[in-house]
């Protein structure tokens, strides 16, 4: 099964990286999204239907981490959708109200969840049995049941629960971004469009800073894997005052060179290993 989830991630990912480096209209991106998202959620119905899990702890990891995964998409973009279509078109002040809005609603909303919310957000595990594994069912009817959970045999219902917390977390980062934005272009300088008081200006290629920007998201080290490549791109652009642009057409060139995908990296690991050995060999003379 774990397999199976790597593969249908990388394939998901893939085609959200050609739609969001062809597509620049948000609500276009979302439908688009919420396609490719419908359709890795019948394939992921269809192994789960055919997979009998042989350890316990295959099941919690499928209904704590893989599942939860996928329907957090499903449940983001569509949020997304919506918030963007009743998304005001006007005066700055009036946008920003709304997305000041939104996100108090968002962070609001946090104060309502239970202790199930406690329990997952500081890493728990001494319910996971109870929580993620069919034999235990929650009474709780109160969560969304969407169509992939409308089968009980396909749910322990705090799967859906921990998908809603992902999105929400989603949700508030994309809109922390558009209100700096916003913010952004009312004390914006003349040489570039984000104001910062950091000191440190990147003077290499903007292709070596985007190849950077997704290898750190491959490996996981922002919010244990959480964050969307945009969401880094933007905080390494108030960082280092650089503008990226489309970070997802910049890696579809740096997908196809043929010189392989990771100039930039190697060119640093190379600098790194010829450092470290004259360090080296200054240590031994």
């Amino acid at each position: 099964m774990k397999a199976f989830i790597s593969e249908l991630k990388i394939c998901w990912d893939n085609e959200l990286q050609r739609i969001q480096a062809n597509e620049e209209h948000i609500l276009k991106i979302c439908d688009a999204a919420l396609g490719i998202t419908h359709r890795a959620m019948k394939e992921l119905r269809t192994q789960l239907i055919e997979t009998e899990f042989k350890e316990k702890e295959d099941e919690i990891w499928f209904f704590k981490v893989a599942k939860p995964d996928f329907i957090s998409k499903l449940i983001y973009y569509d949020k997304l959708y919506h918030l963007e279509i009743r998304r005001p078109i006007g005066r700055e002040k009036l946008v920003r109200e709304f997305l000041e809005n939104e996100m108090a609603h968002l962070e609001h909303s946090y104060e309502n969840y239970t202790s199930f919310y406690i329990y997952y957000r500081t890493g728990q595990t001494s319910l996971d049995e109870e929580y993620f594994t069919r034999r235990h069912k929650t009474n709780d009817n109160t969560y969304e049941i969407l169509g992939f959970d409308s089968d009980p045999n396909l749910s322990t219902g705090y799967d859906l629960k921990i998908a809603n917390i992902l999105a929400q977390d989603k949700l508030l980062g994309y809109l922390n971004i558009e209100i700096d934005k916003l913010n952004g272009m009312s004390n914006h300088n003349s040489s570039h469009i984000y104001s910062t008081n950091y000191n440190l200006e990147w003077t290499g290629s903007k292709t070596g800073l985007v190849e950077l920007i997704y290898a750190l998201a491959q490996a996981g080290v922002f919010n244990h894997g959480k964050t969307e490549y945009k969401e880094i791109a933007y905080y390494f652009e108030k960082v280092f005052n650089i503008s990226l642009g489309n970070i997802y057409k910049t890696f579809e060139k740096i997908r196809m060179r043929e010189c392989g995908p990771t100039t930039f990296l190697d060119t640093c690991k190379t600098k790194l290993i010829d450092y470290t050995d004259k360090f080296n060999q200054l240590r031994i003379n």
